[in-house]
């Protein structure tokens, strides 16, 4: 068979093919041309779930008149010129194919108007037609592309088309992304000629997080936490939740990188692995998180759909994205994240003990406590304890060398070697952290509350005692057939939440009368059997600290079945003498 050249209708088609595969993409890439043309108001019509139109008006800059059928030639662009501003891209668009892609598989009408000139421009093309014929119309400053019968060209493409609310969701979805890119941008969606929301310019933190609350819901916003971390040229921020496998997050985690959403392994991989040793088997992440970068330090160009990035220096990546996170993935199960005794020269540099050389505190470095990034944690978390000024460094029990047989700590302290107990360590701290407050607890509060079955006895122990349990920070409500629980105390955080409430139930009704003290040392003791926690070297500084701070008599009259020291000089002897 001869090799031939591809007539330019077939080719145009082909990169269609690459760029827009759906209604979806197609609002992507003209809503991202518009926040290129300097924009700050979108309106998207849709109908038929963007089948039948797609049109998409902004009051960015416009285009002149001899450059409208510019616009809708292959790889014409303003954005770049050289191979210079290719490797240091700041805009969203830069490949100069969208226009085209999709003109060439719809009909497509071009209006616009540039703030130098009263009159506007038309263009309208359809299909492979090539010579376009530009009209002047009325029009504000700006742009609107229309965009109808989407594919009616390609029979096989639409066919493969879903349902018009499937393809409607995804242009939510799509545009939903691009809010939380653009603060200061405002866009409204309508479908079928309805309003479906319109959603403001943002300038100020109230509103930030009301946009927030539109795309992730009301229970982000009350138990997400702040991330604010800067290196150098390297900033990371955002907010970062943990979600119950029970809810679906699938659409609840974004990545931007210079405000461009993008997959990449690399970004999820580093905030998994910040909270791969905290968090619960039955948890997972809900985010949204932004990380500004050189843009010489990427490379956008390896996707048509631009959503692929590669960094230059991917393990530097890695470690700053680790270091900007786990600060606040051990804030998310410890009580007391002010704790700031151990200040380093250098603040940006994480300390997250997880070196032998290093000290056993639990310390977050300076910049985690400027104004702005404390008080976010602040307005999010409960029980947040300050260490009294008598904390100092000889308080601690040692340096925490290792961790044996998962269930004892390593630790050295003087040149001496002590061996603490894990489980041991553990009562103690469930029964301090309970007797903590003289009122009520300050639990951690559930992103969604659990619901537990419960029988008619249960319910009665439950009415009978719930005062009492309210007090130990188990926060529950009593229904019919069921409970809901609201809240636990942080130190039951990786415990099966209904054993406990169920086993909780059942020692409550074996005693005749129940108090205060007697509940906190039933809960102190107890162990979920279900779940055997593996002990790791970030584990166990942070159960270190926690002890430090809330059972500071252990620091000085430890208990025999808590700490044992190891005599390392007649054990040292006994080689001697051999």
């Amino acid at each position: 068979m001869a090799i031939k050249v591809l007539p330019h209708y077939l080719i145009n088609q082909i990169s269609a093919g690459e760029v827009i595969d759906s209604p979806a993409s197609v609002v992507k890439e003209l809503v991202e041309n518009s926040i290129d043309a300097g924009a700050n108001r979108i309106d998207i019509h849709i109908k038929q779930g963007g089948k039948k139109l797609i049109q998409i008006q902004d009051n960015g800059y416009g285009i002149v008149k001899n450059e409208i059928s510019l616009a809708l030639q292959r790889h014409t662009t303003s954005k770049i010129t050289s191979i210079e501003d290719l490797e240091s891209l700041t805009s969203l668009g830069f490949r100069g194919e969208a226009l085209t892609s999709i003109s060439s598989v719809s009909r497509l009408t071009l209006t616009s108007r540039t703030q130098a000139h009263n009159q506007a421009w038309q263009i309208y093309t359809e299909g492979n037609q090539i010579n376009h014929q530009i009209v002047p119309a009325t029009h504000p400053i700006g742009t609107t592309v229309k965009v109808l019968d989407l594919f009616y060209n390609t029979p096989v493409r639409r066919k493969f088309m879903k349902t018009e609310k499937a393809e409607f969701n995804n242009i939510d979805n799509i545009l939903k992304q691009l809010l939380l890119s653009r603060f200061d941008i405002s866009i409204s969606l309508s479908h079928d000629e309805h309003l479906v929301y319109y959603q403001p310019v943002v300038t100020t933190e109230t509103e930030i997080q009301r946009r927030l609350k539109f795309i992730f819901g009301a229970d982000f916003n009350k138990h997400s936490l702040s991330i604010n971390h800067r290196s150098n040229d390297l900033f990371i921020h955002g907010w970062i939740a943990e979600v119950n496998v029970y809810r679906i997050i699938n659409d609840l985690q974004y990545s931007y990188v210079n405000k461009r959403i993008v997959k990449n392994k690399l970004i999820n991989n580093a905030i998994r692995q910040s909270f791969r040793s905290i968090l619960q088997n039955n948890s997972r992440l809900a985010y949204v998180i932004y990380l500004e970068i050189k843009p010489c330090q990427i490379d956008i160009n390896i996707h048509p759909t631009k959503k692929e990035i590669r960094f230059y220096e991917p393990r530097l990546i890695n470690h700053f994205i680790i270091q900007g996170i786990t600060n606040v993935a051990k804030c998310i199960i410890v009580n007391n994240p002010t704790i700031k005794s151990c200040h380093k020269e250098n603040k940006n540099e994480l300390e997250i003990n997880n070196s032998e050389s290093q000290n056993n505190t639990f310390s977050l470095p300076d910049w985690y406590f400027k104004e702005d990034v404390s008080n976010a944690i602040k307005n999010n978390m409960t029980g947040i304890y300050k260490l009294p000024s008598s904390f100092t460094y000889s308080n601690y029990f040692g340096q925490l060398l290792a961790i044996l047989y998962n269930s004892y700590v390593l630790l050295k302290k003087n040149q001496k070697l002590i061996l603490m107990s894990i489980p041991t360590s553990l009562c103690y701290l469930r029964k301090a952290q309970l007797k903590h407050c003289e009122t009520y607890f300050k639990s951690r509060p559930l992103l969604f509350p659990l619901k537990i079955k419960i029988n008619e006895l249960y319910c009665k122990i439950l009415k009978d005692n719930h005062t009492l349990i309210k007090k130990t920070g188990i926060d529950l409500m009593i229904e019919k057939d069921h409970l809901t629980l609201h809240a636990i105390p942080s130190t039951f955080h990786e415990y099966n939440l209904k054993n406990l409430i169920y086993a909780m139930l059942n020692h409550l009704n074996q005693q005749k009368k129940n108090y205060f003290k007697q509940l906190v040392h039933w809960l102190g003791n107890y162990e979920d059997k279900s779940k055997v926690i593996s002990w790791n070297i970030l584990k166990a500084n942070i159960l270190l600290a926690e002890i430090e701070y809330f059972c500071p008599d252990l620091l000085t009259k430890p208990p025999a079945n808590l700490i044992q020291h190891i005599d390392i000089k007649n054990t040292i002897k006994m080689f001697n003498d051999e």
